[in-house]
């Protein structure tokens, strides 16, 4: 089959378009279209070179399996629901603290994908207490101008009485400032407040010398990840790990001698290094059909940054 063919048989197949055609080649669509077409009067072995490069990448894409990253229902997971949905109910403020890799994020994201009245804000280190105020008047479509008093009484304003909760991923970039607005919307408007990030968080809301207990007085539960985390991990680390790996012909790899704990290993326990290595291994599996094996993720697990 010729490139032009090749071409056809990928636009018509993948739902590629001609324009991205064009974006991932550097060629234009006028080009692509005359090509296709056979019209095309220019050096004929430039576009198919480019073409042929990109045709050989997408067929390499397709032939790879691929590791997608879905959220699993642990045993860990769903006491992070439990204490997200006990503060949603509550009206109250709920904390999350724990090592980077556990499952935070997602807990949220599943918690705000399933659930009404739900606002997920997700920080990071330009968060200052106008900037959050901001980000929440957007999402409520109020007024997102004025100095901060005025962007909390809107926000105050927009929330009294619905019954929301405020999901706050990475909750440790907050400054105090940003904590406290949270605070006194959380007091006039009655909505619920949960705080998500690292155990640094736990120190932002006391203060080093406990000089926040006006804040941290208002938390009502507090999930220390790596308490419950020692409780479930093993059986937790095998549902992960068994929702990654593929079933070929109805195998199970996760039952494979040595292959769990070899993940284990390598992952230190971390979800997220593990979806990384395992994400590697599958790929790497499909090279020779070696298919996966506790060797494999030994040797793929060297190239993973420590």
């Amino acid at each position: 089959m010729g490139i032009r063919e090749k071409l056809i048989q990928l636009l018509e197949g993948s739902g590629y378009t001609q324009k991205k055609v064009a974006t991932k080649t550097g060629l234009s669509t006028a080009v692509i279209s005359q090509y296709i077409n056979g019209v095309y009067s220019g050096n004929i072995a430039n576009v198919e070179a480019a073409l042929a490069d990109f045709i050989s990448r997408e067929e390499d894409r397709s032939k790879r399996r691929e590791v997608k990253e879905c959220f699993v229902k642990t045993q860990l997971a769903g006491r992070m629901l439990g204490l997200i949905g006990n503060t949603h109910t509550d009206g109250d403020i709920g904390v999350i603290y724990g090592p980077a890799g556990m499952g935070k994020s997602m807990a949220l994201r599943e918690y705000a994908a399933t659930n009404k009245g739900v606002i997920l804000i997700e920080a990071d280190p330009g968060y200052t207490a106008k900037v959050l105020l901001q980000e929440l008047c957007a999402r409520l479509g109020v007024k997102k101008t004025g100095n901060i008093h005025e962007l909390s009484e809107e926000c105050i304003q927009a929330l009294n009485g619905t019954g929301w909760v405020i999901l706050v991923d990475e909750a440790e970039l907050l400054p105090y400032r940003a904590l406290e607005v949270l605070r006194r919307i959380h007091d006039r408007s009655g909505v619920a407040i949960v705080l998500a990030g690292m155990p640094r968080l736990l120190i932002n809301l006391k203060g080093s010398r406990g000089e926040f207990a006006q804040l941290y007085s208002r938390v009502g539960m507090a999930l220390d990840i790596d308490v419950h985390k020692r409780e479930t991990e093993v059986d937790d680390f095998n549902t992960i790990l068994s929702s990654l790996l593929p079933k070929d012909s109805g195998q199970d790899y996760i039952t494979q001698p040595g292959l769990a704990e070899a993940f284990m290993k390598h992952s230190k326990g971390n979800y997220r290094r593990m979806f990384k290595l395992a994400r590697g291994v599958v790929r790497a599996s499909t090279i020779g059909g070696q298919g996966i094996s506790p060797g494999l993720v030994e040797r793929y697990a060297q190239m993973l940054i420590h």
